[in-house]
Order: structure tokens, then sequence, then C-alpha cells
């Protein structure tokens, strides 16, 4: 009987360390498998809750009846639109961008940093491949941007401080040029990943929409050959005022709905989704794993359309959650940006079929 009383607490003190030492070095990641999980009873989706349909159809011209379907009437004059971007190294995607915009955008504001959100280090990627954009050379406002340098001992900057502060230098060039226009323009604010259609940009520039308006997006994974929903809001139109400023937060309570694609982690290099992963303002999911960075596994989540962090999909349904665990890919590549189309065999990786990355 004492025998086995002695062997029931050995092996009650072997579990109760095993689990004191597995949730003091795995908490982080124990506390968002929990959060996550448990998402759906006690949060709901945030955004704008006013979606407008989106009427568009190919070689439709935009005049008083479209403008009438949307609610809006038409402008005396159509705006001038800008777009304005924190660019971290999209080459790509930013070339993709620039071409689906290239009809409707009268300038394109770039601000680079030599630093990421969390200051790590990085090169000015767009200084150094300006000329691949030559054609848009007469539209682009440049401006590199010095990051804050490490601190003595070895952290790392607040990443949604730095954030912040380059949101706000993108606000200030953009007044410094706003005070030599004499009527105010329409000023698309989005991340480069974020990218508008053609036609909704027209559709804002002959039409007197609300400002300002977010863009809804249909939200890709990896490439087009994974959608993940509509859940994408933040892009947004303002025509600028007194009191605007450059932000990616919610600005008001209508979007438009099918307003572009949000092709989120679509690179061509694995070293670009390690560095993504280390660099912007969600770094801390990496909750100090340095495997989640082996290119090999980086590699099969792409080509499984898995999330990249080894977490559970950020969902506020059970029902949305179990499907974005087991996604489904597209074969339909209908309603994809043109370029991309045009040039299928130099943008491979982001189409069906062409998961596998360069290193």
């Amino acid at each position: 009987m004492l025998a086995g009383r002695r062997r029931f607490l050995v092996l009650f003190a072997a579990v109760g360390f095993s689990l004191v030492f597995f949730t003091y070095n795995y908490w982080a990641h124990i506390r968002n498998t929990l959060s996550y999980a448990s998402r759906p009873l006690w949060d709901s989706p945030d955004g704008p809750r006013e979606i407008i349909p989106h009427y568009h159809a190919d070689g439709l011209e935009v005049g008083p009846d479209v403008c009438a379907l949307h609610g809006w009437a038409p402008r005396a004059q159509e705006a001038e639109a800008w777009d304005a971007v924190l660019f971290s190294g999209e080459l790509d995607l930013l070339e993709i961008r620039l071409h689906e915009l290239s009809g409707v955008v009268d300038r394109f504001f770039i601000l680079e940093s030599n630093r990421t959100f969390t200051g790590r280090p990085k090169p000015l990627v767009f200084a150094d491949a300006r000329a691949r954009f030559a054609h848009f050379e007469d539209r682009i406002v440049y401006e590199a941007l010095e990051g804050p340098q490490a601190a003595d001992d070895g952290t790392e900057e607040d990443p949604w401080k730095w954030e912040a502060y380059q949101r706000n230098t993108m606000t200030a060039l953009l007044k410094a040029h706003l005070a030599r226009q004499p009527r105010a323009p329409l000023v698309l604010f989005s991340d480069v990943d974020e990218i508008p259609a053609a036609h909704t940009l027209r559709l804002v520039k002959r039409c007197a929409a609300p400002s300002p308006l977010h863009l809804q997006m249909r939200t890709f994974l990896y490439s087009f050959e994974w959608p993940v929903g509509w859940g994408s809001w933040r892009a947004q139109v303002h025509e600028w005022a007194e009191g605007t400023y450059y932000r990616h937060s919610m600005a008001g309570m209508q979007a438009l709905a099918d307003a572009g694609w949000h092709c989120s982690y679509c690179f061509r290099r694995l070293s670009e989704f390690a560095d993504k992963m280390q660099g912007f303002s969600h770094a801390d999911r990496l909750n100090g794993d340095a495997s989640l960075l082996e290119p090999r596994r980086i590699q099969q989540v792409v080509c499984e359309g898995k999330d990249i962090f080894g977490m559970l999909p950020e969902a506020y349904s059970y029902k949305d959650m179990i499907q974005l665990m087991n996604p489904e890919p597209s074969r339909s590549m209908t309603s994809i940006p043109k370029y991309l189309i045009e040039n299928a065999a130099r943008f491979k990786f982001l189409l069906p079929g062409g998961c596998e990355r360069e290193a």
C-alpha cells in the first residue's frame, strides 16, 4: 500500500513538473491557442458595418446612372487620385499594383525605411530597384526614412510605435504636396499588398462617394490560389480635408464591396517570408520559436495554404475556423489583376500550381 502511494506521488510530481515546465516554456503559444480557439465565443468582426453593393461589368462606362446605382451623385469634375503606401520590400506586388492603377492614379507616394517595424535593419529595396519602375517615374514621389537604431541592451523597437511614426511621416509628406494643390485630391491609404481594382478608383473619381470610404477586398494567402474570405477592409479612400491623416485603422462605417485584392504573404522567395515574420508588427507570434522560420517548413505551409505561424486561424465562427484550417484551393482566375494574367510566366508563383518558392 505504501509503495503504491509512493509511486503515485512520484508520478504526480513528474506530471506536475512536466506541466509546469511545458507551461513556462510555451506559455505564449498556449495563450494564443486558447485565445484564438475561444474567439468565436467572445469576439465579433471589427470594421465597417454598412457594405455598399458594388456594380461593375467589363466595358461599363461610369456615368450618372452608375453613380446613382451606388447611391451617389456624379462629380462635376473627375477627382485627382493619389496612392500612398509604406513600402517594405514587396517589389512584385508593387509592380502589379502600379500597373493596375496606372490609368487612374495621378501620383504614387512611396515611403521606405531602412528599418522594419520591429527595428531590424533592411536595405532600401525600392531605391535599389527604381529602374524597374521607370515607366512611372514622373508620377512617383519617393522618400527614404532613417529608422531607429537598436538599443544598447539589444532590445528591438516597439513595432506599433515605429509603425505609427512611419504613418505620421507619410501624413507630413502628403501635406507638403497638398499645399500646392488647387483642389483636394482623393488619397488612397492601403498597404502594398492591398491592391484596389482600377475600376474601383475610376468609380470613386467620377462619383461623389462618401469620405472616408473603406474598400472591402477579397483576401488571398501566399498566392491567388488560396482565397480566405472577405475580411480585408483597412484599405480606404479619403477626400483630403482638415484633420485627415494617413491611417490603416477604421475611419468610417461604410465600405464598398468587392473593391480589390489583398494578397497576404505573397512573396517570391522563402527568405522574404522569414523577413516579414520577424519584421512586422505581429512578430510576437513567433514566440521565440526559430523552427517556424525554417525554409522547408515555410515551403510546406505555402503549398498547403496553412497558417505560417502554426496558429489557429483568426475566425469569428467555428464554421469559418474549420474551413480555414482545411483550405480549398481556387481554380478560378477570372477576377484577378489584368497585369498578373498578362505576365503569368513572370509571376507564376502567384497562380495555381506555382507554390514552389525560390530559396
